[in-house]
């Protein structure tokens, strides 16, 4: 097992290496992590007020600015101080953390957000974004990095990072369209593909995974994983939701509650899909929101 993670994440491990000599050397302090984290506001602050009437997204500025960052404190002599120690206690941060934290509640926010009778109109073009436009984009993606990477993976291994790839998040897009006036319809229709992909692509990465660490699928099984896994996450989603209004209509006035039960039911949903039932979380989150 540990000679395939190698084969399929030989930078992964280099990074895994290097962070762990880096941080054998040097003990940071928590507290930077969270100065990282005031001064990112104030930069994201400060670019949106100064490119205010300007044609060039904020969002975009904040990618620039933190790849100058990033390249002064990991690409030169010149460290950043308590700025630098906080990039890179965020840098070793588990990523699984990381998803667990804020996924669910983005996720929800996202769904619940959108209007529906906006959804209705536009759900056609947003399944066939989704579902058998992510399924060509991951067979593009995974056939350009089979014939262009040096790497020597197999099928299977360049479908998975093709799979990973064509998730797309257009929060930025979404942004600049609403900046410019731009149609509701079409706002929409990216937004809710982008949700929807996200669940199609973590259901492709799912099987490919699994073929990877060699399970092997005939195209029936490959059609009811895929069903399972899709449907099986809409049911739970749906589920979750009736019960969360049900109790929400208990409920006279209670703001915190309200709110409180919201947030807690889109973890719950989200964990027991993902970790119970083995099914899609982003997809039962989505359908919850919705």
């Amino acid at each position: 097992m540990e000679s395939l993670t190698e084969e399929l994440f030989p930078y992964r491990i280099l990074g895994e290496e290097s962070g762990s000599n880096s941080g054998s050397n040097e003990s940071g302090n928590p507290t930077d992590a969270v100065i990282f984290v005031a001064i990112s506001l104030v930069l994201g602050i400060a670019s949106r007020h100064l490119l205010r009437g300007t044609r060039v997204p904020y969002t975009v500025a904040l990618l620039v600015i933190g790849i100058a960052l990033g390249s002064l404190e990991y690409g030169t002599s010149h460290r950043l101080g308590k700025i630098g120690d906080g990039i890179r206690l965020w840098s070793t941060i588990d990523p699984d953390l990381l998803l667990a934290v804020f996924l669910p509640a983005l996720l929800f926010e996202s769904s619940f957000a959108m209007e529906l009778h906006q959804i209705k109109r536009c759900m056609a073009q947003m399944l066939l974004l989704a579902g058998p436009g992510v399924l060509i984009s991951t067979f593009l993606l995974g056939s350009a990095l089979k014939f262009t990477f040096p790497y020597n993976w197999s099928w299977k291994t360049s479908l998975l990072l093709g799979g990973l790839l064509s998730a797309t998040d257009p929060v930025a897009v979404v942004a600049l369209l609403k900046e410019l006036g731009a149609s509701k319809k079409l706002s929409t229709i990216i937004e809710g593909e982008s949700l929807m992909n996200d669940g199609t692509a973590i259901v492709v990465y799912q099987l490919f995974y699994q073929m990877v660490l060699g399970k092997s699928f005939t195209w029936d099984a490959i059609v009811k994983f895929l069903a399972q896994v899709s449907l099986g996450a809409v049911a739970m989603g749906l589920a979750f939701g009736f019960v969360s209004v049900l109790w929400l209509g208990f409920i006279f006035n209670d703001t915190v509650i309200e709110i409180t039960l919201t947030l807690a039911v889109s973890y719950i949903a989200y964990f027991t899909a993902q970790e119970g039932a083995e099914i899609s979380g982003v997809l039962t989150v989505m359908t919850l929101g919705m």
